[in-house]
């Protein structure tokens, strides 16, 4: 089957504005060219992409998925295309959220500023492609087993260590690691980190409704707002633990031989390697 290109961009257009009219507009066609060419796309694919709901076109199931396959991939093109007239490269960095404040941005501003040809794209490891092109980098945690054909940079320790804040020490019995089994523990997406670092002391901790937070953000909010105990990557955790807002209660480390990386092809481009590197010479793990 060839690929319709014109109809697919019309299409995802159209589901992303809402209006035949603003599609037309957009595109300075008449709105009949418009509903013509969402005609032969749904007839060419076999697939009902829209329904009528009253004097209204409203994008089905179907339709909705594959506007929003799309979408990403017109955009990578618009971009390119821009990059060309421009004469600008553009890398993206997929970043996970909790080393971007902390870790990247303070390194990635003076990079942008010594290299001004140069367009940094910072985005959400969430939306990062399965497959890295030669202007991608991913920088997010690792475990230790992890394996790829990409590079991989090491930039910092992921080990964690049990805080908490001073007004929660104070008002709860904290003595040793066996006391925290009846502790408040907060958790970051699921309860295995904890179960790992009680299993390495040789206790058992018993499935329990404490509290789980979807990222590390919330997670040390809540730390510091003497909401319980929670394990935190010390990388992560230096001013608060500098300034006394969280305390260490105990010396054991959990995660050890986790770490955050840079990853990136093996086909990156001159400019991509040279942000990491830029980032990897910038990193606690390479210093010490």
């Amino acid at each position: 089957m060839s690929i319709p290109y014109s109809a697919l961009y019309t299409f995802q257009l159209a589901v992303r504005l809402g209006s035949l009219k603003s599609t037309a507009d957009h595109l300075s066609l008449t709105e009949s060219a418009v509903s013509h060419q969402l005609k032969r796309l749904e007839k060419q694919l076999d697939q009902a992409l829209w329904i009528k709901q009253g004097r209204q076109l409203v994008p089905t199931e179907a339709g909705i998925k594959l506007a929003d396959r799309l979408e990403s991939p017109f955009k990578d093109i618009a971009s390119a295309l821009t990059e060309l007239e421009s004469g600008q490269e553009s890398l993206t960095l997929y970043v996970q959220p909790s080393l971007l404040d902390i870790w990247l941005l303070p390194k990635v501003l003076p990079f942008r500023s010594n290299n001004p040809s140069i367009r940094l794209s910072i985005k959400y490891l969430a939306s990062a492609p399965e497959r890295l092109n030669a202007t991608d980098i991913l920088i997010k945690g690792y475990d230790r087993n992890y394996q790829t054909q990409n590079y991989l940079f090491p930039v910092l320790k992921g080990e964690t260590i049990a805080v908490c804040s001073p007004l929660f020490r104070d008002t709860n019995n904290i003595k040793s690691p066996e006391s925290l089994l009846h502790s408040t523990l907060l958790h970051d997406n699921s309860i295995s980190a904890w179960q790992d670092w009680f299993s390495k002391l040789g206790l058992h901790l018993p499935s329990q409704p404490d509290l789980i937070y979807e990222d590390f953000h919330l997670l040390k909010s809540a730390a510091l707002a003497a909401q319980g105990i929670a394990l935190c990557p010390i990388c992560l955790i230096d001013e608060e633990l500098n300034n006394g807002k969280l305390i260490q209660l105990f010396s054991n480390r959990g995660n050890q031989g986790r770490m955050y990386g840079l990853e990136f092809a093996q086909t990156a481009n001159s400019n991509l390697k040279r942000l990491a590197y830029y980032l990897r010479d910038f990193s606690a793990l390479n210093k010490n």
